[in-house]
């Protein structure tokens, strides 16, 4: 995380638009941690460009270790995974209402799970097809 600071925040454009971007990063990945035990996320998005532009969030894929301790997810913890998560097409019960989107951390990022045998997919997403790279969190 301190180098991404360093590259993303510290020595970038727009320096205060990035810090609440990686603020959002560091809180999102905390508690991802606290409910997957171990894995590795992938940031992708505005945030890690280095354009005149202010960049206005980031993305994040989560690549769990273990797939088997999510499917053993129950109650609390499983509807706290799914809070980390950003949702499509959602519709809420009580009131009733359609959502096109929710996202967390009050919409400042996308977090997405990486599916086992997905990462190829995903990587070649994030890596625009091997044009750029990106930045990797192990916990």
């Amino acid at each position: 995380m301190a180098d991404i600071y360093e590259r993303l925040v510290f020595d970038a454009p727009h320096q205060n638009a990035r810090e609440i971007l990686f603020s959002a990063l560091n809180s999102y990945l905390g508690a991802v941690a606290r409910i997957i035990p171990s894995g590795r996320a992938w940031i992708g998005g505005q945030f890690i460009t280095r354009t005149p532009d202010v960049p206005s969030g980031l993305d994040v894929v989560l690549i769990p270790d273990d797939w088997g301790s999510l499917k053993r997810m129950t109650g609390r913890v499983r509807d706290a995974l799914y809070g980390l998560l950003t949702l499509r097409g959602v519709i809420v019960g009580q009131p009733a209402m359609y959502l096109d989107q929710v996202q967390p951390v009050g919409g400042l990022l996308d977090g997405f799970l990486c599916f086992p045998g997905d990462e190829e997919t995903w990587a070649n997403t994030w890596s625009y097809e091997g044009r750029r790279g990106f930045p990797e969190v192990v916990w």
